[in-house]
Parts: C-alpha cells; structure tokens; sequence
C-alpha cells in the first residue's frame, strides 16, 4: 500500500474493477489515421441525447502484433485501436462503441471540442498480456497495477485495457472503455485539468449503457455497480461528507478498504446526476460552463478572480504550476469551486444532493429541492 500512495498525485483509481488515470497532457501535432489495405465499414447508428450521433462509423482493420500475439489496429475518425482480442463479435461492435462514446463526451454536458488528433486505445485479450503492456509503459507502477482488481488505465491520453468479461459478453469491457474513454477524452483535449471528483464522477456518468439493435445507447441510470455502492453506504449510515469528497483523492479511501472507495466511486456518479440532472436542472447550465472553462484554459482564472474577491480565499490556482499540481491545487479549493459555480450556500447545496443520492440509490424519485443560490 505504501506504493500506492506514492501515486496519488499521478493516478486516481477505479474499482468496477480497478482503473488508474494518470493525468498529463498529451502534446505534439494532429495526426492523420491513414491504414492502407484496412477495410472499410459502415454501420448505422441511433439516434440519442440531445444530439445525433454519427450517422455512419468508417472503420479500418488491418493485422498488428504484440510480442507473440496476433492482432488487429482498428482505426476510426477518433480512434486507433491496438487489440489482441479473440471475439470478432466484440471487436465488431467495440469501434461503433467508442465512436458513439465520443459523441457523448462531446455533446451530454457540454458543447465540448473534438480531440485533435485520434486517441490511442489498447485492448488485451488478457490480463497477461496487459501486464506487459503496463511494465513496458509504466515500469516503475507496473507492480502496483498487478495488484489491483480488474480493468485498465489511462495515461498521457493512452488508455490500456483488457477483457473483463467472460464467454463473449462485453458489457463490463465497454464499461470501463468507456469510463477511461473520458480520462483519454480530457487528457488529450482539456487544457486545464478538471478536480479529481469531477473528472472521475464523469468517467462513471459515461459507463452506463444499453446496446440497441445496431448502436449504443449512454444512459447515466444503467449503472447498477454504481448504484449498489451507494445503495449500501446509506444503509450503513456512511457517506462521505461533501468536503472529503471534494478535497480527498481516491487513494484516501482505498487505503481504508475496497468498500471506502467503492462508496467514493458511488458518491462522485450520484453528484454528477445531481450537477446534470437534478434539482430541476438548476445547475446543470454551471456544470456545462465549468466544464467549457477547463476545456478552454479558464477554470484556474475563474477561480482566481471568484477567490479574489473573498476576505477568507482558499489558495490561488498558479497557472504556471505542472498540470499535476494544479489538479491538486483544484481539489485544496474543494467548497470554493461548489461558490464559484454552482451554489454559494454550500450547506444547502450539500443537504439537495444527500437527499438527490439518496432518492437515486432507492430508485426512488430524483427531483431535489430548489435551494440556495448560485453564485455567477
């Protein structure tokens, strides 16, 4: 465990199975996906969200190798995918999955930018060959990956994964894809990074979905995992209060327990429906700003400028500080950014979202009171 918490400034953790993203930017040029001799496929898709997704996925394949192991790179308009999967069927739908996922992360919250160039995405077909994938990029972690559960990791905008499912089933494989997906998403695109509560609360936003008869369809409420994580730590009176959440990693809990982060995990994707969906929609035109503003560069001013003007500021965000540090100067400012955006009656902004969580874990009716004011 002593390891792990020499991450915690590199990596945030994710127990679907355990996920790790490492948050640098990922620099250098927009890059042309040209595969000669790929084939080409289209495939329709459905419409869903408050925009249409792609109408047609182009999709190439051509033969690639790991080590001793035969594969395929699938490339598409946003995506090249390096797999030694054996399921033709998965690695048929998998590339409508994430092109459609991109879609998502794009238009579900916000009027967000494309990336600039395709993201890079490994799919193993078993945690073997992942774990030498991991020690060849991340040599130094690559023992603390070994221990954790089942799933992947995101780094300078590269996402390794491998199947977790078994028999040809896919639905847990595309989960967590489409969980670090986003970690790849903003790593790649954002040029601030979001605070850690936020950026993983989203990831487990994106996880919920339903295949249809030729698509994908995200829906934030087809997450039982994260639902039953939160289902059990009300049960057990214990919920992490709102400023531990916003101001603690995810390496805090685990090094409580599983369960700890789990309910962490719960917590953050109950908050991200609450920021979205709940309160009557009262704060999702906030979130989609906060959002706009990392994407652009803005969120270390915004804060600044809001800090500036209280008696009692938090630290100030240091745009020349390494983007690591800054995400961790992110978190320090924990309330200070719930004022800023959302609500600056923090303690009715915190009772709204209990009671939201709370009517969320019960499948139960998830409007929450209409209290406190936001500050602009």
């Amino acid at each position: 465990m002593g390891r792990l918490v020499g991450l915690i400034l590199t990596a945030t953790l994710m127990i679907i199975a355990g996920c790790a993203s490492t948050a640098k930017p990922a620099g250098g040029t927009s890059v042309a996906d040209t595969q000669p001799g790929g084939s080409a496929v289209r495939m329709p898709a459905v419409q869903q969200g408050p925009a249409a997704p792609p109408t047609s996925v182009q999709i190439g394949r051509r033969p690639w190798r790991f080590a001793a192991y035969e594969g395929s790179l699938i490339s598409t308009a946003h995506y090249r995918i390096h797999t030694t999967l054996e399921y033709d069927h998965i690695l048929q739908r998998l590339p409508v999955f994430m092109e459609h996922a991109i879609e998502r992360y794009t238009t579900a919250l916000a009027d967000l930018p494309e990336p600039g160039r395709p993201l890079e995405t490994y799919l193993f077909h078993d945690r073997r060959q992942w774990m030498a994938k991991t020690r060849q990029i991340l040599p130094h972690e690559a023992a603390t990956f070994d221990a954790l559960g089942r799933g992947g990791f995101t780094t300078r905008g590269i996402a390794v994964l491998y199947y977790i499912d078994h028999n040809g089933r896919y639905r847990d494989t595309f989960a967590i894809a489409a969980h670090e997906g986003w970690h790849q998403y903003t790593q790649s695109t954002f040029r601030q990074p979001l605070p850690i509560w936020l950026e993983e609360g989203i990831a487990t936003y994106m996880e919920g979905h339903q295949w249809g008869e030729e698509a994908p369809r995200f829906i934030p409420s087809r997450n039982w995992e994260r639902r039953g994580a939160l289902r059990r730590a009300i049960r057990a009176d214990a919920l992490i209060p709102l400023d531990d959440l916003l101001t603690r990693a995810p390496q805090f809990f685990l090094e409580e327990n599983k369960d700890r982060l789990l309910t962490y995990y719960g917590q953050v994707w109950a908050l991200t429906r609450f920021l979205a969906d709940g309160a009557d929609g009262r704060y999702r035109e906030a979130l989609a700003e906060l959002l706009t503003d990392a994407a652009r560069g803005r969120l270390g001013h915004r804060l600044s400028v809001s800090l500036s003007t209280r008696p009692a500021a938090a630290p100030t965000i240091n745009s020349n500080r390494p983007r690591r540090s800054r995400r961790v100067a992110l978190n320090d400012l924990g309330t200070w950014l719930v004022k800023t955006y959302f609500d600056e009656d923090v303690a009715a902004f915190e009772e709204a979202y209990f009671a939201y969580a709370r009517a969320l874990a019960e499948g139960g009716p998830v409007r929450g009171p209409r209290r406190g004011r936001r500050a602009r």
